[in-house]
């Protein structure tokens, strides 16, 4: 029984950092949309974008990069290996945005919010 309730207590918390993760992924992402769109509106150039993108949205980036982390040690990563995941991932995050920026400008489209 306390195995039961052990495994049942470890999925639920489980599932929790999950969507912590997902809500901060979520939310750097958005905040990333709103930074390209204004820089879109400003017609800022590429290389300057991608400059000042690196260092926007930096609270919700580290609120990302721990939630990740968190719920990289839950499934029992090391303290180094749950961080170099958590960053890879925020990168990502990242790089689809700055990858992305030639194409909005050229398409003149816009990113769109994640719900």
């Amino acid at each position: 029984m306390i195995a039961f309730l052990s495994i049942a207590l470890f999925s639920t918390v489980s599932a929790a950092t999950i969507a912590d993760a997902d809500t901060a992924r979520v939310a750097y992402s958005n905040c990333l949309v709103e930074f390209t769109t204004a820089q879109l509106d400003e017609k800022v150039g590429t290389s300057a974008f991608k400059k000042g993108a690196a260092a926007a949205c930096p609270d919700e980036r580290s609120a990302m990069i721990a939630a990740m982390k968190k719920d990289e040690m839950a499934f029992g990563s090391s303290e180094s290996e749950a961080t170099s995941y958590a960053t890879e991932e925020a990168d990502g995050v990242l790089f689809s945005f700055t990858d992305g920026y030639a194409g909005y400008v050229s398409s003149n489209t816009r990113p769109v919010k994640d719900e």
